[in-house]
């Protein structure tokens, strides 16, 4: 059986080890899971991004706009049926892919099993889909709000220079406040405004090595997801390049250049993950400090061993 520690006093340097621990501990069968669950709705993300997204992006330098199907009012009703399914396959995999690390970590902690399957997973994902939508709505009104007016002010207040720590401190603490109060309202099952409380407070209890840590696995995970993405940009400023600076070279995407974006778009869905579960051990690691959980259990067992 694994040892891998979920209740665990964690530092800075901790949260992102043990990020790393539980991903060599469990990255193989988790990740088999992640395909077997999310790969067909990722391969139509992609695909529906790719035919909505695709003239936008070969014509952002192309004034020939107008021309694009997507512009074409004759499309109208292709263009919304379009929209429309990205905007619900969207859903979709939210769901799916912020419910996989959740319900993940939770059996681990149930069962302490070193492996799962997809259909355990799917079952602890329906249970909490309802609260999960739920959360989501009432923070499209109350919490997305508040982010807003941080990002507004943080970029009126750059102009100072004052702006840039809290955009750079602020924003991550924020997405940490909103991911701790999401854990909590469907670990703990308790009401929105309880949940959010119980959020802040996991955030300030250890707020520097919380978010520290939070922003250097983002960052992490950035600079992979952009070592990939950001080849087709330098593929289009390339074909410009040598077409002698004539924006219509882009008009249409080369397959290889699709192909790095989809890629792209994959590995930052697959790097999010990280921050999922390191999200978890941050809920985890907040009780433990209060609860010592992990302490008491071997203080039994070293009872049990003598006796």
């Amino acid at each position: 059986m694994l040892e891998f520690q979920l209740y665990k006093k964690r530092n800075f340097s901790s949260f992102i080890s043990d990020s790393i621990q539980f991903f060599k501990s469990y990255g193989k069968d988790y990740f088999k899971n992640y395909i077997i669950i999310n790969g067909a709705l990722l391969l139509v993300t992609c695909f529906l991004f790719y035919y909505t997204l695709k003239d936008i992006f070969a014509n952002a330098m192309n004034p020939a706009f107008a021309e694009s199907w997507i512009a074409d009012s004759n499309n109208l009703v292709i263009i919304m049926i379009l929209w429309g399914l990205l905007f619900l396959v969207s859903i979709v995999y939210s769901v799916l892919s912020l419910g996989q690390p959740l319900v993940y970590v939770k059996l681990i902690e149930k069962t302490g099993k070193e492996s799962f399957t997809s259909s355990e997973i799917l079952q602890g994902i329906w249970k909490i889909t309802g609260r999960m939508v739920l959360y989501g709505i009432i923070s499209m009104f109350i919490f997305f709000p508040l982010l807003i007016v941080l990002v507004v002010l943080g970029s009126l207040l750059s102009i100072l220079l004052v702006g840039i720590p809290l955009l750079i401190i602020g924003v991550p603490a924020v997405m940490v406040w909103f991911m701790q109060a999401l854990i909590v309202y469907l670990y703990e099952e308790t009401g929105y405004f309880e949940a959010l409380g119980k959020g802040w407070k996991i955030l300030f209890g250890n707020f520097w090595h919380i978010t520290g840590s939070s922003i250097v696995i983002y960052i992490f995970a950035s600079i992979l997801q952009s070592a990939i993405s950001m080849v087709p940009y330098f593929m289009m400023v390339g074909s410009i390049i040598s077409s002698g600076g004539n924006p219509e070279s882009i008009a249409a995407f080369p397959p290889s250049m699709i192909f790095l974006y989809l890629i792209g778009i994959i590995v930052t869905y697959i790097l999010i993950n990280v921050f999922y579960v390191h999200q978890c051990l941050v809920y985890y690691s907040s009780i433990e400090d209060t609860e010592h959980l992990h302490a008491i259990t071997e203080i039994d067992n070293i009872g049990n061993n003598e006796a």
